[in-house]
């Protein structure tokens, strides 16, 4: 149920092997735009790597110096239920309520270039109030 919940942000995208791209942004307040949420309103996103062949890196991008990345093989998805995981990088520490941005890289040789595609899907509270509208 998407009770109580306004926004919904989906989409697919190529990404490469050669480059981190942006998926998605945290913003602290409006104006939110595609692929960009206001944190305070975040409800969970949804990442899932299309491809039935090739594995993706995902980054949890915070700062310069903080960073987490992990794998995601082909055909799996992996979900994330508000701002309530602990990341540790480099002995360092951080929470995803912490969290600026997610990037996506195709796994593969950076001198050839291997592109695959992801789907993306972030829900939000806020746009339409509980009860409001829609079925």
């Amino acid at each position: 149920s998407f009770q109580g919940n306004g926004k919904v942000d989906q989409r697919v995208m190529a990404i490469n092997s050669t480059s981190l791209t942006s998926v998605f942004k945290y913003q602290a307040a409006l104006p939110d735009t595609s692929g960009s949420g206001v944190k305070s309103e975040f409800t969970y996103f949804r990442i899932t790597n299309t491809d039935d062949a090739v594995g993706i890196t995902i980054q949890l991008y915070v700062s310069e110096s903080k960073s987490g990345f992990f794998h995601l093989p082909a055909g799996t998805s992996f979900v994330l239920m508000a701002n309530d995981m602990d990341f540790i990088c480099e002995g360092s520490t951080f929470t995803l309520a912490d969290l600026v941005e997610v990037l996506a890289k195709t796994d593969g040789d950076e001198e050839e270039l291997t592109e695959s595609y992801l789907e993306y899907l972030a829900v939000f509270t806020g746009g339409v109030g509980t009860g409001e509208g829609g079925e």
